[in-house]
C-alpha cells in the first residue's frame, strides 16, 4: 500500500529502538507510525502510575493532545521475582534517567550475583493504549514468563533483553531475531491484539491528518 494511502499513528516514545520495533510490526497496516521525536519542543512526561496500564494510559491521554492522530501508548518492563518486583514500573528509570540500557542489565545483574538458578525467574510485562485526541478507546496487554541468565547474551532487541532468557526457545530475547522476538515477546503480544482492533472496520473510518 502506498505510504500516501495510510493514516497517521502516534506512538507515544522517544524510544527509538521500541519506535523502530512497533514501526516494523505494524508495517503491514494501513499507517504511517511515527514517534514523539516529530514534534518539536515536545518533553517527556514524568510517569506517576503505580502500574504498566496506568502509565500507557496517562502517556497516551497526554501525547495524543499534541497531533490530530490517533495514538498509541506502551509502557512495559521487567518485573524480577528475587527483586520483589523491581525495576517493574521503573525500568525505563532504573539507576538514573540517564543510564544506558547496559548499565540498567548490569545493574540487575548485580543485584542477583548471589541468586540461585531456580530463583532467578522474571517476567516482562507489557500495555498498550490506543487513545484518540485524549480519549481512551482500549488496552492491550502482554506477558512473557522467563529467567535472569548471569551473563548477557545477544546483539538484538533493546533494553533487558540481553539477561532475559526465554525457557522454551533456550535463547535470550537479544539473540532472537526481530520476527522471533515478536512472536513469543510481551510486547509482541499486546501488538497481535492491538493489530486486531486497527483493522477493523469502524477504526478505519476514522481519518486523522498527517503530523
Amino acid at each position: 500500500m502506498d505510504s500516501k494511502e495510510k493514516k497517521a499513528l502516534l506512538l507515544a516514545s522517544f524510544n527509538p529502538g521500541k519506535v523502530k520495533e512497533i514501526r516494523d510490526y505494524l508495517s503491514s497496516l494501513p499507517f504511517n507510525v511515527f514517534g514523539l521525536e516529530v514534534i518539536p519542543g515536545l518533553r517527556s512526561l514524568p510517569e506517576t502510575g503505580s502500574s504498566f496500564a496506568e502509565n500507557a494510559r496517562q502517556k497516551a491521554e497526554y501525547y495524543s493532545r499534541f497531533s490530530e492522530a490517533l495514538a498509541i501508548a506502551d509502557d512495559s518492563g521487567l518485573v524480577v521475582d528475587a527483586l520483589n518486583g523491581q525495576p517493574g514500573i521503573h525500568s525505563a528509570r532504573f539507576v538514573s534517567e540517564t543510564a544506558s540500557d547496559e548499565q540498567r542489565y548490569r545493574e540487575v545483574l548485580f543485584r542477583m550475583r548471589n541468586v540461585p538458578s531456580q530463583k532467578r525467574t522474571a517476567r516482562f510485562l507489557c500495555c498498550i493504549v490506543r487513545e484518540f485526541q485524549g480519549r481512551t478507546l482500549d488496552i492491550f496487554e502482554g506477558t512473557v514468563e522467563g529467567v535472569i541468565v548471569p551473563e548477557p547474551r545477544g546483539e538484538n532487541g533493546f533494553g533487558y533483553d540481553p539477561i532475559f532468557l526465554v525457557p522454551m526457545l533456550g535463547k535470550t530475547l537479544a539473540e532472537l531475531e526481530p520476527s522471533e522476538k515478536l512472536n513469543v515477546s510481551h510486547r509482541g503480544q499486546a501488538l497481535r491484539k492491538l493489530s486486531s482492533a486497527l483493522l477493523k472496520k469502524e477504526l478505519l473510518m476514522i481519518s486523522p491528518k498527517a503530523h
